[in-house]
């Protein structure tokens, strides 16, 4: 039977009520300036922290505003307008009233503390209170409330508090009990990846968090069917999954440019099925939640959303009629109009693409082992205009790896021995795999293997990692034959470490290593030794494939600094010997391109996303680019091109298999629809 949300027009709202923000609520106006927006799901507070509505529950504190229109009301006016709405809960905390009661239901760090974070107290996703009681609270919001659908926040092992402060292990009665019934072990004190305890502590979260989440899913189905969960990936084919583009102010920087894009790029090519909703989160951070963001960061990240098969998504603190920093609304509303217009073409879109960048799995940019590996070689792919997906290494079990020709590992250390034998396969099949630094060197609970589970790359022995700080390669005249980029170059600079590996015969090696030489003072600052065999790139051919290995960390290096140096000798990479083929043309690096198809690939849509309003730390508003090129490899030539922009029609040419179109000027965005 088909579910409301297949098909569905998603264009979503979460207005996050304050208590404050239900004295006063008029439902009628609030869905009328849902309806400004042309927004069809508005996610609401509704239960755990605090209880929107009059609550029946001992243990549910109910909010003391419930003066305005009640949740009742609101939904009942949403439904009337054909807005969807999404019950937004929280069970990581309780109101201090209810800890007093119920002391066993707490977080408690290693000195027997617990965190209490102005009156909330965070509790255990292990304690009575989120394993029977909330089940409580939820089948109370389903029947007293009628929601389409659930989203929860903050949930599984929460450490952190809202001024970021690490609380680490939970050390309460209810952890040190499961683990003991797992393991056998007391629980660790502190993280450490060297400790074996702590490694095994980091499987029990995976595994007690997915019991909990799958159980869940499935109490909420018993009671309403038919109702939508935020990644429920344990009951439904199809489904949902929300990302949140955000920035903080204690976050290292660079800015992620491309948050929304790769967000929503590994919610459609590891979940294909689901929604991807990656929201543009309004707010600068926890503490400035009342200023918005640059407006046009906001706008851009909804548009890379689209470029790569999401939705749209908004999310703003309060309600939309009393939001103090309304500058981000102009270039919402541009978007989400831009949908509207839209709609029937932007539904359940795939990328056209033969590449994937793999990646641990991660929520939103956390937890990836390397994560400045990966961001480093997701921009040059990006900025070389080449066209991809990106896969958590977790589904590729279980979706495989038969849309592709390419998989690149950014530095992913811990592979299982059943995922190194589907990628080992993949490359013997005739297809091209591209691995950095330590991948596959150790196991699933990152322990260092002997050797590496991956034995396409050809690696005899792992090595060890030494700094390279001050190391370059050397590019000689017949190895710009492959280094392209290099022509007035003899050097590529290397930072960080590198990988000592040792590899079989036959492996093909590029360029020769200069070990980190003086480079002080001026006057001494030449080689006082010469290159050594050490790779820059090797090659392995495997089976009826190839198997690339950068022994040391390219991405990193770009990611943190950007230079030209290094995104060369990784595009040389990409093109000379990993052979991929990019969209072409005379496209600036700060134009993203992608080109999506619908199911039936009745119609494609090439989108251009203009970047160059990023600048240093800032988004501004991006300055148009005339006449951009586009040569797009193309199997059978269109009957039409049209922009779903301004409805231009668009002249173009298609010879031997390559669409070649003009795109006069790029403000914004530009959407080709391609028939």
């Amino acid at each position: 039977m088909k579910k409301w949300w297949e098909d569905y027009n998603w264009r979503f709202i979460q207005t996050n009520l304050r208590e404050i923000d239900m004295k006063d609520i008029d439902a009628k106006k609030y869905v009328e300036d849902l309806k400004s927006f042309n927004a069809t799901i508005a996610m609401i507070n509704t239960s755990g922290i605090i209880a929107s509505y009059k609550t029946k529950l001992p243990y549910h504190f109910q909010s003391p505003y419930l003066t305005g229109d009640s949740l009742q009301d609101i939904i009942e006016e949403c439904h009337k307008a054909g807005i969807k709405v999404i019950a937004r809960t929280d069970f990581s905390k309780v109101r201090r009233p209810i800890y007093e009661q119920h002391p066993e239901w707490a977080f408690v760090d290693v000195n027997g503390n617990i965190v209490d974070y102005h009156g909330d107290v965070h509790v255990c996703i292990n304690s009575d209170y989120q394993q029977k009681y909330a089940l409580e609270i939820i089948r109370e919001t389903l029947e007293e409330l009628d929601v389409d659908g659930i989203f929860f926040n903050m949930a599984g092992y929460i450490s952190f508090d809202y001024s970021f402060v690490d609380h680490g292990i939970c050390q309460c009665i209810n952890c040190q009990k499961k683990f003991k019934e797992m393991y056998g072990l007391d629980l660790p004190k502190k993280a450490d990846l060297n400790d074996p305890v702590y490694r095994k502590y980091l499987k029990f979260k995976r595994e007690t968090t997915h019991e909990y989440n799958e159980r869940l899913c499935k109490f909420i189905k018993s009671i309403r069917p038919d109702i939508l969960i935020n990644h429920d990936v344990y009951t439904e084919e199809s489904g949902f999954i929300r990302q949140e583009s955000n920035t903080a102010l204690m976050r290292p920087l660079p800015h992620w440019q491309y948050s929304a894009s790769e967000n929503t790029k590994w919610v459609r090519g590891s979940y294909p099925k689901f929604i991807s909703s990656n929201t543009t989160v309004d707010f600068i951070d926890f503490p400035a939640r009342h200023v918005a963001v640059s407006p046009y960061m906001q706008e851009l990240r909804l548009y890379q959303n689209l470029a790569n098969g999401g939705s749209i998504d908004y999310y703003l603190i309060g309600r939309l009629d009393n939001h103090q920093d309304r500058t981000g609304y102009e270039g919402i509303r541009r978007v989400f109009n831009f949908h509207k217009k839209n709609e029937n073409y932007y539904k359940d879109l795939h990328a056209e693409c033969d590449t994937v960048l793999l990646t641990a799995d991660h929520w939103g940019g956390y937890g990836v082992s390397d994560r400045a590996e990966f961001c480093g070689l997701y921009r040059v792919l990006t900025e070389t205009h080449q066209l991809f997906d990106v896969m958590l290494l977790s589904r590729v079990k279980e979706l495989g790896l038969g849309k592709y020709r390419n998989v690149i590992l950014p530095n992913i250390e811990a592979i299982d021995d059943e995922t190194a034998k589907i990628l080992d396969k993949f490359v013997s099949e005739g297809n091209n795999l591209l691995a950095t630094g330590n991948t596959s060197f150790s196991n699933e609970l990152l322990e260092r293997r002997e050797m590496p589970a991956l034995k396409c790359l050809g690696i005899k022995s792992p090595g060890v990692n030494r700094n390279a700080r001050g190391a370059y390669f050397t590019i000689t005249e017949e190895d710009k034959n492959t280094f392209k980029h290099f022509m007035d170059c003899e050097l590529i600079s290397v930072d960080g470490e590198y990988v000592y590996s040792e590899y079989e015969d036959g492996v093909e090696k590029y360029l020769h290593l200069l070990p980190p030489q003086p480079f002080g003072p001026p006057e001494r600052c030449y080689p006082l030794i010469g290159p050594v065999d050490r790779p820059a790139v090797t090659v392995n051919k495997y089976g009826k494939g190839r198997a690339i290995h950068i022994p040391w960390f390219a991405g990193r290096y770009f990611h943190r600094q950007g230079y030209t140096n290094t995104f060369n000798f990784i595009a040389d990479v990409f093109e000379n010997i990993m052979g991929l083929k990019a969209v072409e043309g005379n496209i600036p690096p700060t134009v993203e391109v992608t080109l999506l198809t619908d199911v039936s690939k009745s119609y494609h849509i090439l989108h251009l996303v203009n970047n160059n309003g990023h600048f240093g730390n800032s988004f501004f508003e991006p300055t148009p680019i005339s006449n951009i090129v586009c040569k797009v490899a193309f199997d059978q030539k269109p009957t039409s091109i049209v922009s779903l922009v301004d409805d231009r029609v668009f002249d173009f040419s298609w010879e031997d298999g390559w669409l070649t179109v003009t795109v006069e000027r790029l403000d914004r965005f530009e959407a080709l629809l391609i028939k």
